[in-house]
């Protein structure tokens, strides 16, 4: 999972994540000054999620 969101870190690419009770999130994934974290900037503003609540990640990927 962590090189998933290396990944589109580097690349730019938006995540979708979905936490254990089901909720979604979709945005950007930022860097992190904790490695337990994921930040993404989302259009309700930045999010913080514990990795360990993560229970499924994906990298949406835009054709040009």
């Amino acid at each position: 999972m962590e090189k998933e969101i290396e990944m589109a870190i580097r690349r730019g690419h938006h995540l979708f994540v979905q936490n254990l009770d089901g909720e979604s999130i979709t945005g950007i994934p930022e860097k992190s000054d904790d490695p337990g974290t994921l930040k993404m900037r989302t259009v309700y503003g930045s999010m913080w999620i514990p990795l360990d609540e993560v229970g499924h990640l994906s990298r949406l990927i835009h054709i040009r």
